[in-house]
């Protein structure tokens, strides 16, 4: 069975979850959090040398990390990809755009505002984050007022891709009510077959990083 590491309030999780469901593959969860600097401890570097979540043992025992690589893993066999080159790089340009431009200012935000102990002393880094988070935001809006889809004319891994931290912005102080083709895609993407929400659990069983790192060998 496919194992996944990391936290519900990741939404690079959230994504890995998300391309599990789609695909009706099971999973366990191993709860992995950089807030408690598990990322950062031996037993988490040996199975990720990056130290960062989310990272998966597949069910061959191979150990693959990075979000958007998962996504491709599990996507590329499935309606999720489509066919042609060049459609196939029109779905990596928005995901190049997801984690260059996107997820960088909103999901670090985020982070500042919501996971670190004094919020207040990361306002200079957060101002200057704002105005490239909401360029990034103004980007997706622009696009989705003319397709309905991100990358394709149907749903691709680019939309799974960028879903959780756009999802997400509001908890990063931007208002989605401003962008009415966002707020649309959004809830276009939610009626998805087998789209699992934000913060639930799509584990058949979830183990602590004590139970998982420190478990006889």
């Amino acid at each position: 069975m496919i194992t996944l590491f990391g936290n519900l309030e990741s939404g690079n999780v959230h994504k890995v979850q998300l391309i599990l469901k789609f695909c009706e593959k099971e999973f366990t969860r191993v709860d992995v959090s950089q807030v408690r600097s598990e990322t950062s401890q031996p037993g988490f570097l040996s199975i990720n040398p990056i130290g960062k979540i989310p990272a998966i043992i597949t069910e061959s025992g191979d150990v693959l990390s990075e979000s958007n690589a998962i996504l491709y893993y599990f996507g590329s066999d499935t309606s999720l990809w489509p066919a042609g080159r060049r459609n196939q790089a029109e779905v990596l340009r928005w995901m190049f755009f997801e984690q260059y431009s996107h997820e960088p200012t909103l999901s670090v935000i985020r982070y500042l505002k919501n996971f670190t102990e004094h919020p207040d002393q990361h306002s200079e880094q957060i101002r200057l984050l704002t105005p490239k988070a909401e360029r990034a935001l103004d980007t997706l809006e622009n696009r989705l007022g003319k397709t309905a889809w991100v990358a394709a004319s149907t749903c691709t891994i680019a939309d799974y891709a960028l879903y959780p931290y756009t999802k997400l912005a509001n908890e990063a102080g931007f208002d989605l009510r401003g962008y009415p083709a966002i707020e649309s895609w959004l809830e276009h993407l939610e009626s998805q077959p087998r789209f699992i929400p934000l913060n639930e659990e799509g584990a058949v069983y979830v183990a602590t990083f004590e139970e998982y790192f420190d478990k006889p060998v």
